[in-house]
């Protein structure tokens, strides 16, 4: 990753002297394509294919998953197209077949030459795009992310769960599975197969010649060792090995009839399959093949099956499937009867797969999906603020309630267009619009309706009362995966796509998928909320899969220092901060995360490496896990949200808080009094996300009611006389050593007489020592800052 950064470094400071610094770049780019074009011309496509797939590819023993950090499908899914064009404009032209090559010539070419031209293509390609910038262009910035994840990404998300919810919306509903058996003869399973079929041969073959190879070696090996030298079994072995690794055309291609052997699929429908998806580049030119793909718009991704001229097929590699059986069909039935319908089914498929991934990390809330609720139609209800009166009716997709928070989910389907992934930005603004702007837009709404009604006016159930309501969180799930930009939240706000007063959680479907199956406790998810809707976050970490953001949210937090200032400001009886916090604050940089999935990978294919070898990532140890777990099976009012601010904190920070009931315990008052000790948790800029935290005993002889109602009394005068809206106490018995209650309270308001005379009673705000406060979570031996490069997960 350094190597390739420097080099992109030196190209970019290379052309950046140049008077015209985007035609410099353009004409190194066309040069590099004509001697890229030249090399290759004298080598047979299909042959040299094969040798780029060996070399290029990552390989491991079946029931492994392969890790290559040198591994590029965007190679060689670039060399294919270049071979095929620069050989269908030779045999226009008329130009003779190359003559045969010598042995391990195309293997050294692809080794020593291609690779390298391959990445210094790409590399230059970046450099025109980036010179070619509009930089008064707000959109700048995403268009580039979409291009790039386009043009170097592959699979974001794990291909095996694409695929299943490739089948699910494509064959999962009996109207558009028969439009498409009748109007192109075959269905999404059949295509699915024939592709995999097609990639499963081929690895086959090549096991075949590896197996030959082998056996030859090692039979001529031992009749040489045996004193029986054979010249011919000699002569063999040695054209096994060029056979393995510089092959015939026919030995790395496949037939129709031998995909339909394979999936037991008829020969027809298998051709059928074919036509749909084989390669046509038509008349197009090497460099308008380069042009095409390194500008986002690979002909590839759609159409990955390389036909030859006698019929026989081959797949570069298998990471495109998933893309092309959904996108290719998809264009299909926009033309189709069916469209409505599966229209339809994807958003229902999108709303069912949303809920059952978020009731995986919200058990026992109150769902509501897919409903309707009133706002106001204009000005004057919106000033009225009367729930009763208004008149606009809107739908809103997810309301999940537990306690006193509310997550507001919006499910969008729709798909980013080729346009969009080719950097059209037009359509870039036109479709991330329509996927994340109008999510946000409506999650915002019915959250401003919660906020500023208390409630809202629901279609069939009348006014629903949300008063008790402290948190709220909007989340955009998106069906399509947006590698790059989903995790883009500052940049989308500079483009406007994102208002800063309004962030969601902008999520693939996938990833929420995967992110709730690592989740152990719902406390962490809806810490993980709170942190990566934080508007620092956005800005702080950048990284190119949501996966590797919510993995160091395990591993260190996704914490960012508030500004000192602000903290004092929402909380004025703090102190005034002190030298090492503003320090600690400017000296806050920006970081790039790197890759973190590796352990995640293993886990996620735990079933092919053997059962129990995998562990599944998990949160950093909490000191306070038990407590936090224990307050769930209480099922204490506010218990997912008490959790959530428990772990918040840095390890230390925790470590005390499990140690202070023990405390207390240890050291009885000597009047038999109870002891307690309270803490206000200040960590935000926002007053609105402070809690105060209060231990305390009860004495043998206390009476528990009345212990129970003067402690929660104390907890609502100290909350009401430091303006903080949240708290709770966590009681424990002196006899018995164990925790009796945890009583919360997020009552806001005015105070009754009594409780009023007892906020004069106690001591001055400004009293109190320095606040806590939820520094990153990170254990003691994590570095604070880590590596600024790029990698990719997965290919």
């Amino acid at each position: 990753m350094i190597e390739s950064w420097a080099s992109l470094v030196d190209l970019m400071a290379r052309f950046a002297e140049a008077d015209d610094p985007e035609a410099a770049a353009g004409m190194a780019f066309d040069g590099a394509v004509a001697d890229l074009v030249a090399k290759l011309r004298r080598f047979d496509a299909i042959r040299l294919i094969e040798v780029a797939r060996l070399a290029m590819l990552p390989m491991a023993p079946e029931g492994t998953v392969p890790v290559v950090a040198e591994a590029s499908a965007a190679q060689v899914e670039l060399l294919t197209l270049v071979a095929l064009a620069a050989r269908r404009e030779a045999a226009a032209a008329g130009t003779p077949f190359p003559d045969p090559v010598a042995d391990q010539e195309m293997s050294r070419f692809v080794s020593e030459e291609a690779r390298e031209d391959l990445d210094r293509l790409l590399r230059l390609a970046q450099i025109r795009a980036f010179a070619a910038v509009d930089r008064a262009d707000k959109l700048a910035l995403v268009t580039l992310l979409l291009r790039g994840a386009e043009v170097w990404m592959r699979n974001s998300s794990y291909p095996e769960m694409v695929e299943a919810t490739n089948r699910e919306l494509l064959d999962g509903d009996p109207n558009v599975r028969a439009a498409l058996n009748a109007e192109l003869g075959f269905d999404a399973t059949d295509a699915i197969a024939v592709l995999e079929a097609c990639h499963d041969l081929q690895e086959d073959g090549m096991n075949s010649r590896m197996d030959a190879m082998r056996n030859t070696i090692l039979s001529a090996m031992a009749a040489t060792q045996a004193g029986q030298p054979d010249g011919e079994l000699k002569d063999l072995a040695r054209s096994s090995f060029m056979s393995m690794f510089e092959p015939g055309a026919d030995e790395v291609t496949v037939t129709v009839d031998d995909i339909a052997a394979h999936t037991g699929i008829s020969g027809e429908r298998v051709e059928a399959v074919v036509e749909r998806f084989r390669l046509d580049l038509g008349s197009a030119t090497p460099a308008q093949v380069v042009d095409a793909f390194t500008s986002g718009r690979n002909p590839m991704r759609t159409r990955p099956l390389v036909q030859t001229e006698n019929g026989r097929l081959m797949l570069p590699h298998s990471a495109l499937n998933v893309f092309a059986v959904r996108e290719n069909l998809e264009d299909h039935l926009k033309t189709s009867v069916a469209w409505d319908s599966y229209a339809k089914h994807r958003g229902d498929l999108l709303e069912s797969r949303t809920r059952t991934a978020l009731g995986r990390v919200l058990p026992g809330a109150y769902y509501r999906d897919a409903f309707e609720y009133y706002v106001p139609a204009n000005s004057a209800q919106e000033v009225a603020a009367d729930p009763a009166g208004y008149t606009k009716r809107v739908e809103g997709d997810h309301l999940v309630i537990l306690d006193d928070v509310a997550i507001i989910v919006e499910d969008k389907a729709v798909a980013l267009s080729a346009l969009s992934r080719a950097g059209r930005t037009a359509r870039i603004r036109r479709d991330l619009t329509g996927i994340i702007t109008n999510a946000a837009a409506q999650a915002g709404r019915m959250r401003n309706g919660i906020e500023r009604d208390g409630g809202l006016q629901i279609e069939g159930e009348g006014w629903v009362g949300f008063r008790h309501i402290r948190e709220i969180h909007t989340i955009a799930v998106s069906l399509d995966d947006l590698p790059t930009v989903l995790t883009a939240t500052s940049e989308l706000m500079q483009a406007g796509i994102l208002s800063p007063e309004n962030i969601p959680w902008t999520v693939s479907l996938h990833d929420l998928e995967v992110i709730t199956e690592l989740v152990d406790r719902p406390a962490e998810f809806l810490l993980y909320l709170r942190r990566r809707r934080n508007p620092d976050v956005t800005v702080m970490f950048s990284a190119p899969d949501e996966l590797d953001l919510f993995l160091y949210f395990f591993e260190a937090g996704l914490w960012v220092e508030p500004d000192p200032a602000k903290v004092r400001s929402a909380f004025p009886f703090l102190p005034e901060p002190t030298t090492a916090e503003l320090r600690r604050y400017r000296a806050q940089q920006p970081v790039f995360l790197s890759s973190r999935t590796d352990a995640l990978d293993r886990w996620f294919h735990r079933a092919s490496v053997g059962a129990g070898t995998a562990p599944k990532p998990v949160m950093v140890p909490s000191p306070v896990a038990t407590l936090v777990d224990e307050l769930q099976t209480r099922n204490v009012t506010g218990w997912l949200s008490i959790g959530a601010t428990l772990l918040s904190t840095s390890t230390d920070v925790q470590h005390r808080f499990a140690r202070h009931g023990g405390d207390l315990l240890n050291n009885p008052d000597p009047n038999g009094l109870g002891r307690s000790l309270t803490i206000p948790m200040t960590g935000s800029v926002d007053p609105a996300e402070g809690w105060l935290f209060v231990w305390a005993t009860r004495p043998p002889r206390a009476n528990p009611a009345d212990t129970e109602k003067n402690l929660c009394g104390y907890l609502r005068a100290k909350k009401h006389q430091l303006g903080i809206p949240r708290g709770v106490v966590f009681l424990y018995d002196e006899q018995t050593r164990s925790l009796v209650g945890a009583f919360y309270d997020g009552h806001i308001g005015p105070l009754d007489a009594t409780l009023t005379a007892t906020v004069r009673s106690l001591r001055a705000a400004s009293d109190l020592q320095r606040a806590l406060h939820p520094n990153a979570k990170r254990p003691p031996h994590k570095a604070s800052s880590i590596a600024r490069t790029r990698q990719k997960r997965k290919r």
